[in-house]
């Protein structure tokens, strides 16, 4: 029964693909007026109002769907466009900071080639660590000590200037006292006067060359650099700041003078010990 069933579905499928042959043979050979393809229209009259219809209905569900696979996509190409973001934002980052210390390396360079410290003094370039919990900053610590040379009262500089000085140090740290803070005092001169007095700073951050005579004629925009007088730990010309005001009081036999540091506290990152 079997064989038979299989034979004659082959040969229903021979007549069906010989039927085709013959109707696609008649169709391209008779004109569009035969009777092929009246047929043809006819189906297509009965059967197009079918399609119409069901295309509306599909359509809701085609659009439907067609917006989920958007907004999947728009998902994913935005979760991309976030990521790329990111990556450019910390590229960027690390370019800027790439940038300011390759700034602040050529301004340490120029001081340290600078006529200011003496022939064949070294320095230990080192990287604040942490600073202090008050509010100015008026100790930091780095990360140089007696294993790279360095040595407690060592001078601490920047590109910008004079930072402190070396007030405590271990095998691998250093603390450094700012010359922001209350128990710094620095011998110092005002140029092009040559004003002698010393640079002290405050509990409030606030820096003031203290001790300079009266009949010193000293102004706004001077520069103050140390003095490096005499048993000083500091090299004379040291930059320090730039005088932001002077005051006069009949009474007093020394002038109020504030100083505006060189050295940004606040920002403080790559430093220099002269050895």
């Amino acid at each position: 029964m079997s064989r038979k069933r299989a034979l004659r579905r082959r040969i229903v499928v021979a007549i069906l693909v010989v039927l085709s042959v013959a109707l696609l043979t008649v169709y391209f050979r008779e004109p569009s007026s035969g009777p092929v393809h009246r047929a043809e229209a006819s189906a297509m009259h009965v059967v197009a109002p079918l399609q119409s219809g069901a295309a509306r209905v599909i359509k809701p569900f085609r659009d439907g769907w067609d917006w989920f696979a958007d907004l999947f996509s728009a998902q994913s190409q935005n979760s991309s466009l976030r990521t790329q973001v990111q990556q450019l934002r910390a590229q960027l980052a690390q370019q800027l900071v790439m940038q300011q210390q390759d700034g602040e390396l050529k301004s340490m360079q120029r001081l340290r080639d600078s006529a200011v410290f003496p022939k064949g003094v070294r320095f230990a370039q080192a990287r604040v660590i942490a600073s202090s919990t008050t509010a100015w900053y008026s100790t930091v610590t780095i990360d140089a000590g007696t294993a790279q040379g360095v040595r407690e009262d060592d001078a601490v500089v920047n590109g910008q200037g004079l930072v402190g000085r070396v007030s405590a140090v271990t095998a691998e740290a250093s603390e450094v006292t700012l010359l922001t803070d209350q128990d710094s005092f620095i011998d110092a001169k005002v140029e092009p006067s040559g004003a002698q007095g010393l640079v002290a700073g405050s509990v409030t951050g606030d820096v003031t060359l203290q001790y300079v005579d009266r009949s010193e004629k000293v102004v706004a925009g001077q520069v103050v650099v140390t003095s490096g007088m005499k048993g000083s730990i500091f090299t004379p010309d040291i930059p320090i700041g730039q005088v932001s005001a002077v005051a006069q009081q009949d009474v007093e036999l020394y002038q109020s003078i504030s100083v505006t540091p060189y050295v940004d506290f606040h920002t403080l990152d790559l430093v220099m010990v002269a050895l």
